[in-house]
């Protein structure tokens, strides 16, 4: 039996099968078509027929939020209010779909075969367009009430700050993001940034430096409220190792002196890449029954 894990992003939807013993046996990315998720769902359909493995079920790793009991997707970023998702996928795919937030998609990707296997205190963090979190709190995922827990972008780091697309003003996200590093480059790829600040660009260390010091604001604080072991950072930025990884450490050392030296956690990258939001989903497929 094979099952299918859908990484649906603002940007693209990451796809991938994996067979019964968690291998993953075919991969493929499309563009988002946003606003219409009923369109959305017949092209990753359409994708996925293509592999012309047999599918048993279909796990989804969602942006948004993700009513779990409803199954409907809410998403700016998407132009969805209250979206079937699920229910749209099923129609597309013929077989049972299985749906969540794909932050904790990643996190469980990561916990089941990636970087934080075995850990049961993770804050994961997926820094992109925006900047996503999951909590494993006690070896299980915290979620909330309403399982939007977890928005660590939306937490205000600046009083009365830029606007965001939330319709506050002050968001991590706003100031911590890859979209954010790229503003503050003036429009330069993340990617440029990172390649120029290691062949010594003093412009684009500064950058970096600025950068780095608006992301642990906001690492800080939540390390001292859910006092992680470790700390996972996924998402296109994640790709720059240990040229981000090692500045975030310096940083967190100098400005977090309440914790002490000897119990700060591990910040490490998350080791299935841009792979565990859809390894995640494929996880939520083999658990339907």
């Amino acid at each position: 039996m094979y099952y299918a894990g859908i990484d649906v992003g603002g940007t693209t939807v990451k796809l991938g099968i994996l067979n019964e013993d968690w291998k993953t046996v075919w991969r493929r990315e499309i563009p988002t078509l946003r606003g219409d998720a009923e369109a959305l769902s017949r092209a990753i359909a359409a994708a996925l027929f293509e592999s012309k493995l047999p599918l048993r079920a279909a796990g989804i790793s969602c942006a948004g939020r993700v009513n779990l009991v409803t199954r409907r997707v809410t998403a700016s970023n998407l132009r969805w209010d209250s979206v079937p998702f699920a229910e749209h996928m099923e129609t597309a795919l013929g077989c049972p779909v299985a749906i969540d937030n794909d932050i904790a998609g990643a996190l469980m990707g990561e916990w089941k075969l990636g970087a934080c296997a075995g850990e049961k205190y993770v804050l994961y963090m997926a820094l992109g367009t925006g900047i996503g979190g999951a909590f494993l709190i006690d070896g299980k995922p915290f979620r909330g009430w309403d399982n939007t827990g977890g928005e660590v972008g939306h937490m205000v780091t600046h009083t009365d700050g830029l606007p965001c697309v939330c319709g506050g003003r002050g968001c991590f996200e706003q100031y911590a993001s890859a979209k954010a590093l790229e503003q503050r480059a003036g429009g330069t790829p993340a990617k440029e940034v990172f390649a120029r600040a290691e062949k010594g660009d003093k412009a684009m260390c500064d950058v970096l430096d600025d950068y780095v010091h608006e992301l642990v604001i906001g690492i800080a604080g939540l390390l001292s409220v859910f006092r992680p072991q470790l700390v996972v950072i996924g998402g296109g930025l994640s790709l720059a190792g240990e040229a981000l990884l090692s500045r975030i450490r310096a940083q967190l050392a100098a400005r977090c002196p309440c914790l002490p030296k000897q119990d700060k956690p591990r910040i490490v990258a998350a080791s299935l890449g841009n792979d565990a939001g859809f390894i995640g989903g494929a996880m939520l497929a083999m658990e339907i029954r």
